[in-house]
């Protein structure tokens, strides 16, 4: 409870940042595109890398299966 004969606390005021300078505003800008080019980078590499996943899936399958089941005498003629 508040002691009537004591004055108040007096609680300091939040503390507010000072505007951002255009270095800050150049630097946050720069770091935004850093950023969006190492995530198109990592697209990329995950996609290059399931290409390659798969590519190895389907020379294994068909070397086990062997290319005569696979491809079959005559499959491109009528």
């Amino acid at each position: 409870m508040p002691n009537p004969d004591m004055p108040s606390e007096r609680r300091a005021q939040p503390v507010r940042l000072p505007p951002p300078t255009p270095d800050v505003e150049r630097l946050r800008a720069a770091e935004k595109l850093y950023k969006e080019d190492r995530e198109r980078e990592q697209r990329r590499s995950l996609l290059r890398g399931l290409l390659w996943l798969l590519l190895a899936v389907m020379v294994f399958s068909i070397a086990r299966a062997g290319l005569h089941q696979v491809f079959l005498r005559g499959w491109w003629r009528p």
